[in-house]
């Protein structure tokens, strides 16, 4: 096996175990919090967001999957900036539930940057963990020549 196979097989084993976590904490505030009506909803938003992304980096189940990928939202989740998003509203509603959450929070954001640390170390690695959005497709192939094509108008 190769060490770029290797290296997604441990960022995804390690989002599964974060989400996991995630998941857990958001449900115990949901559940064991002072109860109140943002409580419960903070803990539950927050505890179905993560298992989304669960399913998303794990690709699995495939009912899920697909049904993600045809809709609007599945073009999002599926690149490096849709679930960077993600990942930072989940930090910020957790960073909101005690100290687990806290912990939880900063791991979330930790791996977000590994991740993206491992795209500026092993794009190919990367690659295999990320889909590319149409905008970051198209941003690839986009010149600044078109930019000097239409004349500019000075005022004076």
């Amino acid at each position: 096996m190769s060490s770029k196979h290797r290296l997604t097989r441990s960022f995804r084993t390690l989002s599964v175990i974060v989400y996991l976590a995630n998941t857990v904490v958001a449900l115990h505030f949901a559940s064991h919090a002072p109860f109140s009506y943002l409580h419960f909803l903070d803990g539950t938003l927050t505890a179905v967001a993560c298992l989304t992304m669960l399913c998303v980096a794990t690709e699995t189940p495939t009912v899920i999957t697909e049904r993600l990928e045809r809709s609007k939202l599945g073009e999002v989740l599926f690149t490096f900036r849709g679930r960077y998003v993600i990942d930072v509203l989940i930090s910020l509603h957790l960073f909101a539930m005690a100290a687990w959450g806290f912990l939880c929070a900063v791991a979330t954001l930790s791996l977000i940057f590994g991740i993206r640390f491992l795209g500026v170390k092993q794009p190919d690695a990367f690659n295999e963990i990320f889909r590319q959005s149409d905008v970051e497709s198209q941003g690839d192939s986009y010149t600044m020549e078109s930019e000097y094509d239409t004349p500019v108008v000075e005022r004076r």
